[in-house]
């Protein structure tokens, strides 16, 4: 009996893990896909053509006096991409698209590259320059420097 639970528990503790890996709306995906293959149905283009909200990771690194942000964009193109400076606030966006080339005899069986949708909004502890801001997006990679705006000094004022 001991075998028996023991090995119970270690296949839940696996299936546990595996999934709380995943995404878990992935999982409603695959039952509609698994119903559409049983009656015959094709729901891959309707599942997959829909944009998915993704939040690109990104580094913030203060260098001196500017700061240097990096943010991974795979499948984007340059012209895609939004980027708004506003004081320290710093909003950046994009859409990315996957084009299917199927012929007629030829149907999705199983696709995961899909319309994604990137955003990503935060702020700088300090205001940036908006007129020097850079901006250069390679590899996936986009990388801004935003300089930082000097704050200005006081002025004394004189009493009359």
């Amino acid at each position: 009996m001991g075998e028996l639970v023991d090995s119970f528990n270690d296949d839940w503790s696996e299936a546990m893990n595996l999934m709380l890996r995943r995404d878990p709306y992935s999982l409603f995906d695959e039952m509609y896909e698994a119903l559409a293959n049983r009656s015959g149905l094709s729901l891959l283009p309707r599942l997959t053509d829909t944009a998915t909200l993704t939040r690109a990771r990104l580094d913030v690194v203060e260098r001196g006096d500017v700061y240097e942000i990096k943010l991974d964009m795979p499948g984007v193109k340059k012209s895609d991409i939004q980027i708004d400076l506003n004081d320290n606030h710093v909003a950046i966006s994009a859409m990315s698209k996957t084009e299917r080339d199927l012929k007629d005899d030829e149907r999705a069986l199983y696709s995961e590259r899909q319309m994604a949708q990137y955003a990503r909004s935060f702020d700088l502890p300090q205001p940036v320059v908006e007129d020097k801001a850079d901006a250069v997006f390679e590899d996936g990679v986009l990388t801004l420097k935003l300089p930082k705006k000097m704050a200005q000094q006081g002025k004394r004022l004189a009493i009359r």
